[in-house]
């Protein structure tokens, strides 16, 4: 009588199950490339809740703008701060600067400030802003064009 075994054989059977995981990954990349996010969703900039900002981020001090017109007069960024031409101390534009570089020095950043002379102006002028941005001691002076 023949053997009871119904393969026929005496190797175990094998089990191909590389067109499973074929079809798995075509799956995977059809969601992968069908899925987008939505644009309301990720553009929001909320801070949530517990998340804290470092200690340590540097705190910018806004540069000053001092303007000296044909006529003499000197304005702080675009505020008249003084007007008499022939007044070379200049007590508003010193007690100005001053502030401003105290807050600089404690806010522990630089000081900025840029002088925009007119073609016109008294070179006196220009060198009475100067003496005060001396004595308000703010070395980074620069020239607008």
């Amino acid at each position: 009588m023949a053997d009871s075994d119904p393969f026929g054989g005496e190797e175990d059977p094998v089990l191909d199950i590389s067109p499973l995981i074929d079809v798995a990954f075509l799956l995977l990349i059809y969601f992968l490339v069908t899925t987008t996010l939505q644009k309301s969703e990720a553009d929001l900039s909320l801070v949530l809740p517990g998340v804290e900002k470092a200690d340590n981020e540097e705190i910018k001090i806004d540069q000053m703008l001092v303007a000296i017109n044909s006529e003499g007069m000197v304005m702080v960024n675009e505020e008249v701060s003084d007007s008499d031409p022939n007044d070379r101390h200049l007590p508003n534009l010193t007690e100005r600067l001053s502030r401003y570089a105290a807050s600089a020095e404690v806010a522990n950043t630089e000081t900025q400030v840029i002088i925009d002379c007119d073609a016109e102006a008294v070179g006196q002028r220009f060198i009475d802003v100067l003496n005060v941005c001396a004595k308000a001691k703010i070395k980074n002076v620069s020239l607008a064009n």
